[in-house]
């Protein structure tokens, strides 16, 4: 089996994630996890990007495996921490207490 879909299949165990879900949130035929783990394909790699979003991981992390990169910024944060860069001082904090509010309860 390809190591890169190994390692997203451990993840989505470690998470709790059915491959089943997984294909609803890609908008791909179920059982295609499946036909990958039998090598009947690799276009899993075209949704690369949405699988690490998902995972929570890098897109680096996924395909080399390399530890030091797995928990890097994901695409998503990326833009979150860009747009956060642009804010005035009043608004960062405006943003800042919504955070500590869904993340704190």
């Amino acid at each position: 089996m390809d190591a890169t879909l190994e390692r997203i299949l451990e993840l989505m165990k470690e998470k709790r994630m059915t491959a089943y879900a997984m294909e609803d949130i890609l908008g791909v035929p179920h059982g295609s996890f499946s036909n990958w783990k039998r090598g009947k394909g690799k276009s899993f790699y075209e949704h690369i990007d949405r699988i690490a979003d998902q995972l929570g991981v890098t897109i680096e992390f996924l395909i080399r495996g390399d530890e030091n990169t797995q928990y890097a910024l994901t695409r998503q944060e990326t833009v979150l921490v860009e747009g956060f860069r642009k804010l005035s001082d009043e608004a960062k904090d405006v943003v800042m207490k919504n955070v500590r509010l869904l993340t704190c309860g």
